[in-house]
């Protein structure tokens, strides 16, 4: 066997539904609540905003709803971190993570169901 047709040994994926993913869920909901202060929930779309080329993009919510600044690092790291860790999500729609629970849902059904008020 020459060393040009070695294969990597791979570890198994965790499933969707395995604890290894539960947990990993909740250490990246811990590390984006500490990196955004006050973040209830986070909106990811694949598509930021004045870009006309995919580009992962997130906005931060307050428990009132009420939209968090955040820098362009934050945004696309978030972005990214939850993109990776949320492999199941449909991800050609925008998608909302809860930060308390670590559910991520669709954001157009969530968008009715927030507040009951839109």
């Amino acid at each position: 066997m020459s060393q040009h047709s070695r294969e990597r040994p791979t570890a198994p994926r965790p499933s969707v539904r395995s604890p290894a993913a539960g947990n990993r869920r909740i250490r990246l909901t811990h590390r984006l609540a500490e990196m955004i202060p006050g973040a209830r929930t986070i909106r990811v779309t694949l598509q930021a905003p004045a870009r006309t080329w995919p580009s992962p993009y997130a906005t931060a919510y307050d428990a009132a709803g009420r939209r968090l600044t955040l820098n362009q690092a934050q945004a696309r790291t978030a972005a990214r971190w939850i993109i990776r860790a949320c492999p199941e999500a449909e991800w050609h729609h925008e998608q909302v993570l809860d930060l308390a629970s670590g559910s991520i849902t669709n954001a157009t059904a969530n968008a009715y169901s927030m507040d009951g008020a839109r």
